[in-house]
């Protein structure tokens, strides 16, 4: 008998998106890829060998999807490909632990539905805006729970493919984890309503469709402020872009990346623009041109021929 074999794709996602701090993120069409082919036993097999630290991830996020959906676990080898650089601020992670759940859900007829995979995920990576646009795709804006921080639920809409997402991920990577032990246990009153203040017209523009009303409007005050001194020129990175045609930038995720938003036909200038301040400072970068992802992860299933005997 044969053993089913799925691929699934799964977006990157910008998230933080300036002063959307844990909460506004958008899926972005850049894409990992993970295929799951069910084993005879339940072991977790890896075709191709892995990092240590990778290889836990996807056992970890296999065995707790078991638990939440209360299903028996099953055995997969499974391959991982893509073009979203890891530590990034691109959602790698999030790329991953939402494939397995995913894939497994599908494996095993789909016990969770769409919020309670984004809750596992958010669970697992502590990143409730990245698992909302892996999913959901577009533009999302999650809501946590104000004791817990825990997913509680969101909101989406797609965006149009006339505005590119210039996205430029300089040579060095900046891990979750660090990037949150910059951040202050407490920010003045006038940051916090300076970035609320930015917040709500960030949004508002979006879903209006106004984008140049962005130009001089999206700042923070909450976290990208201390996150700079881990992202060297990618202040001066985000304003050349802006120079060069872009309607606003921000640091995406944690970083080392950085997004400016612009017109599609402007893209070419605006990415050049931004990779000439790393040229100059002798750091190495590539840059991604992009448009919103607005379908968000997508399952498909492979035929494999049983074998004979």
């Amino acid at each position: 008998m044969s053993r089913r074999s799925i691929i699934i794709q799964a977006p990157a996602s910008t998230s933080n998106c300036g002063p959307g701090f844990d909460t506004l993120s958008i899926a972005l069409s850049l894409y990992n890829f993970v295929r799951l082919k069910e084993r005879a036993d339940s072991s977790i097999c890896p075709v191709e060998p892995l990092r240590a630290d990778t290889h836990a991830l996807i056992e970890e996020a296999a065995l707790s999807f078991s638990a939440m959906a209360g299903v028996d676990a099953i055995g997969f080898d499974y391959e991982i490909w893509g073009e979203v650089p890891e530590a990034r601020g691109l959602g790698s992670s999030s790329t991953l632990r939402a494939s397995v759940v995913a894939g497994l859900n599908h494996l095993h007829g789909g016990p969770l539905d769409r919020e309670a995979m984004i809750r596992l995920t958010t669970k697992l990576d502590n990143a409730p805006d990245n698992a909302c646009a892996v999913f959901a795709g577009g533009f999302c804006i999650a809501r946590t729970e104000p004791e817990t921080f825990a997913y509680r639920e969101h909101v989406h809409f797609a965006l149009p493919d006339s505005l590119s997402f210039v996205a430029v991920s300089p040579d060095y990577k900046v891990l979750t984890d660090n990037s949150r032990e910059v951040l202050p246990d407490t920010v003045p009153f006038k940051d916090v309503v300076r970035s609320a203040n930015s917040l709500a017209f960030l949004v508002g523009v979006l879903v209006s469709g106004d984008f140049a009303r962005l130009k001089g409007a999206v700042d923070d005050f909450i976290h990208q402020p201390y996150r700079e001194l881990l992202n060297p020129f990618g202040s001066e990175s985000i304003a050349a872009g802006c120079h060069a045609g872009a309607y606003t930038g921000w640091l995406s995720g944690s970083g080392s990346t950085v997004v400016c938003v612009g017109p599609l036909k402007e893209a070419n200038q605006i990415a050049a623009a931004m990779e000439q301040i790393y040229r100059t400072n002798g750091v190495t970068s590539r840059a991604y041109r992009l448009i919103v992802e607005n379908k968000g992860l997508k399952v498909s299933e492979e035929t494999i021929a049983p074998r004979l005997t």
